[in-house]
């Protein structure tokens, strides 16, 4: 077994090697955590504009804050008062992260993994590594940040979903991505008619499966059959003033929806 904290100890730039995240000193919690949510660095929601999209999911059992994530962390921490935002795990370089008080404060109860900047993984990767050990087959993996300027890390971050780390909501700037998983369906209840929702394929699934759609303004057999399948739908006015949500199913491929904070999944 490789011992990467040796490996991340060395002030050396490494190449051709290999490294195993065992993540040894985090203790991992005999009862599999029903919602894991993971704070990373770039743009992320301010705390209210999602918060009724949270309302099912928090308190969350299990933190973790990857590198600069723990500034987004502190944000919601500090709104959520009554809620246990408290980081559990911390990990990454540590390269971006600009409040150090913030890593003193946050460290005295959560596990801290300092990775050399010299790796193979982001530190988005590592934080969803980690919660990939963590989960249990009825888990939830809530990531929030990652979107920004830096569109390399954007697209990082999407080629996510066709990975076995995957998150199950993606909690951007703006917007929120839900994986759908082959054979599931969703329902979503957009609170303004014009509210957006856009269906998307993985990098992996660019041209497979197909979607079935009740409830659109237009529907799937309008939908391309390969990349972007529909972008800037929104609910039909029928089903909008009806108050019935709109339901997408994925068949024969995975695919990610996108749509503003104010859609309820019922």
């Amino acid at each position: 077994m490789v011992n990467f904290k040796k490996i991340f100890s060395s002030k050396k730039s490494l190449t051709n090697y290999s490294l195993n995240y065992d993540f040894e000193s985090i203790k991992i919690p005999s009862k599999k955590p029903s919602c894991i949510a993971v704070f990373t660095g770039g743009n992320a929601p301010k705390p209210k504009m999602c918060s009724k999209f949270l309302a099912d999911f928090i308190p969350p059992d299990y933190v973790i804050g990857a590198d600069s994530g723990i500034e987004t962390l502190g944000v919601f921490r500090k709104y959520f008062r009554k809620m246990d935002f408290t980081p559990d795990a911390i990990l990454g370089d540590m390269d971006s992260l600009k409040n150090k008080k913030l890593l003193k404060e946050f460290s005295k109860k959560a596990t801290l993994e300092k990775f050399n900047p010299y790796k193979d993984f982001t530190d988005t990767e590592l934080a969803l590594i980690l919660a990939s050990k963590l989960r249990g087959p009825d888990s939830t993996v809530i990531l929030t940040g990652g979107s920004g300027a830096r569109v390399d890390h954007f697209m990082g971050i999407f080629d996510l979903f066709s990975s076995h780390i995957a998150p199950d909501f993606w909690l951007t700037e703006s917007q929120v991505l839900i994986l759908l998983r082959q054979d599931k369906t969703i329902k979503l209840l957009p609170e303004h008619a014009d509210s957006p929702i856009s269906i998307l394929r993985t990098t992996e699934s660019n041209t497979k499966g197909y979607l079935i759609t009740k409830g659109l303004e237009w529907e799937c057999d309008k939908f391309r059959k390969a990349g972007l399948p529909s972008i800037s739908n929104v609910i039909s006015q029928k089903n909008f003033k009806s108050k019935i949500p709109v339901e997408i199913t994925a068949k024969d491929g995975d695919f990610i929806v996108a749509c503003d904070y104010d859609c309820v999944i019922v």
